[in-house]
Order: C-alpha cells, then structure tokens, then sequence
C-alpha cells in the first residue's frame, strides 16, 4: 500500500524555508500552478519531485506522511513589528517557528513537566484603556512574580520560570526583532538571535511580553498593529524602568550620566530618553538636547555599553530535551523522529548545540596484539 502525501505540510515545508510558490516551482523544476495542486491535495508530485521537495526544504520524508500527535489549534496571528517592512514569506517562514516549537514543547510534556504557566488575570481593553491602564499592568506582573521595582538585568530566565518557552534563534530579517503569541494556552516568544545589542534584546523581550499580556485574544491586522506596537512599547519601558524608582535617579541630562544609568538598568540610552519623555521628567527642550548629544557622538544607533552585561540563552527545551537523554527514555534521534522534523531545526529551536540529536556510535577498542 503506498504512503499518501499530505498536502498541507507541502505547503508548511515551503513557507518554513521562505519560499514563495513561485520560487519554491522555480527550485524543484515544476509550475506555479503545479506546487497549487500539491498544496491543495489535487494532484501528489511524482517521486522525482518528491525527492527534490525532500531535498529543498530539508524535511524527512515521514514529515510529509505522517500525521502529527499534537494537532495545532488555530493560531492567532503572531505580533509582528511592521506588516509592510516585513515581508509575507518572512513573517510564514518565522510563524513556522513559532509553530514547530509548539510541537516540540507539547512532546516533551508527555514526559517532562515544563514549568507551568504564571501570569495574572490581566483584563486590558486595547481600543479604550490607556497609558496609565498600562503603567498599571507592568507595575502589577513586577508584583505578581516577586522581582521588585529595581533593573532587571536578564529577562529569558525570569519568562521560562513562569511558563513562557522561548526561542533564540537567527532570523536574517532586518525587520524582525522578535514575536510572540500565544498556542494552546501557553506564551511563546521568540527573538532573533542575529540582533547585535543585549541592550536591544532586553528592550524586545519586554516588549513581546507586553503583547502577551495586553493583547491575549486580539488578532492583529494592518488597523491595528500601530496602537498595539505602541502599547506593547510602553509596557517595556514601564516594565524595565518602573516610574516609581527610575524617575527618581533623573538627576542630570548628559549623555554620560544616561550611560552610567545603562550600566545599572541595561536598558538603552535612547529607551531612557523615551521613558523619560513619557513621564514628563524632561521637558521638549531637554529630550532635544540629549538628542543633539547623541547625535554629535555619533551613537544614536549603535550606543556604547550595548554589550558591556551579558544575557542567558533559553534552556528549558534543550534542558527537557537533554533530561529525556540522558534518562535514557529516548535515544537523540528519537526526539526529532517524534516532532517530524530535522534534527537540526529541533536542535535550533531547543538552542542546542548543533549535532546534539545525531545518535553518537561509540567505538570499541582494537585489541593490541602481542
């Protein structure tokens, strides 16, 4: 009896390399229209094609024949920075991502107990509530976890503590910093590893905890995204730079003091002269000033100290992953045999070092003869 295809994930395998359909034609040597009937299951590619579907999007082939344990629910579309910067086979090829992760978690959870999730009730009308609704909020979730009103000088361990999986991982998209939303009742957030500021990737961490906080729910189109990008914006900086102890250390506009302030909260120059602008503690005058210094030295974009602390990579998938290991409940190969996916994608999403799911043969000593 011979394996049928399944349509859908010749589509799935195609968006996760960030092929359009008509790149994805150009590569394996067939039509436009011809990749529209394999995606809709009206026609299957024959074994050559197959084998060079294999071949393009480096998925084995059990990932085009087999159905997944763990089905995915209807995700709600992830919380992109810009509809119009980034472009559609960027924003399905990292929403992949983001989905594979799911399977990968809901795997291991067969197994492992990830830690559960941990975040209040929030209740945030985005179309009617405010800047201060949101100051509110931020000041709430710093008390619900315990963490106080001072710096948080790394966030990745403090979101997987309270049930949030994130990912690290390159993204090559300029315009993708990092993303977020919620799948089967858990928060995932992923961020791009290939962003060169620490001082940037806690700004963006906080930023995307503050769409899983708000925006749990809302689905997001081109109407809306501006208002909760600038929602999510300020969440971050009242998150990272509490109004009730960081307004109290403004005690001088020179860039030279702002950066001795980045040594102690991590958070850029430029996210302190915005911060300080929303809570009224410098006036226009001053905020152009210190915008004038900035720019006479020359680091509005690329400031100093953006690496002077370092940030946690993500653990709890690769520590899940390594628990099942070296318990012997799986053998490497097992675990991505069992997502349907690469070993090296499984690796990646996991931040595993690369080769971590190849089953290691070990050899046995030649005897030496006498």
């Amino acid at each position: 009896m011979s394996v049928r295809i399944i349509p859908e994930r010749i589509r799935e395998a195609r968006e996760s390399v960030g092929m359009t359909d008509e790149q994805f034609a150009d590569a394996i040597g067939v039509t436009r229209q011809s990749v529209g009937t394999y995606e809709t299951g009206a026609f299957a590619p024959r074994g050559d094609v197959f084998s060079k579907i294999i071949a393009v999007t480096r998925q084995p082939p059990g990932f085009f024949t087999t159905p997944r344990k763990h089905t995915a629910e209807r995700f709600l579309t992830p919380t992109w920075r810009s509809l119009k910067r980034m472009q559609r086979p960027d924003r399905l090829r990292v929403g992949r991502r983001l989905e594979w992760a799911f399977y990968i978690a809901e795997s291991l959870a067969e197994y492992v107990e990830l830690p559960p999730v941990h975040l209040p009730a929030i209740e945030f009308d985005y179309e009617r509530e405010g800047n201060e609704r949101i100051e509110e909020i931020a000041d709430q979730l710093r008390e619900f976890w315990n963490v106080g009103f001072g710096p948080i000088t790394d966030l990745a361990p403090l979101l997987e503590y309270h049930g949030v999986i994130v990912i690290e991982e390159p993204v090559r998209c300029e315009d993708m910093d990092a993303v977020s939303r919620w799948q089967g009742g858990r928060p995932y957030m992923l961020y791009a590893a290939d962003q060169e500021s620490n001082s940037r990737k806690l700004f963006n961490l906080a930023h995307e905890l503050g769409h899983l906080a708000l925006h749990n729910g809302v689905e997001v189109n081109s109407r809306n995204l501006d208002r909760l990008e600038k929602q999510a914006n300020r969440f971050a900086g009242a998150f990272l730079l509490p109004r009730r102890t960081f307004a109290r250390e403004i005690a001088n506009t020179t860039v030279d003091y702002f950066l001795s302030l980045k040594g102690r909260w991590r958070v850029a120059v430029a996210a302190m002269i915005y911060r300080c602008k929303e809570l009224g503690i410098l006036n226009p005058d001053q905020v152009k000033y210190m915008w004038k210094q900035m720019n006479a030295r020359g680091i509005r974009k690329r400031e100093p100290l953006d690496n002077a602390f370092a940030l946690s990579k993500p653990t709890v998938l690769g520590s899940a992953v390594q628990m099942l290991i070296d318990n012997k409940v799986k053998l490497p190969a097992e675990i991505a045999e069992d997502v349907l996916l690469n070993a090296s994608d499984v690796e990646s999403l996991c931040s595993m070092p690369a080769g971590s799911l190849q089953n290691k043969v070990v050899s046995f000593p030649t005897l030496r003869q006498v």
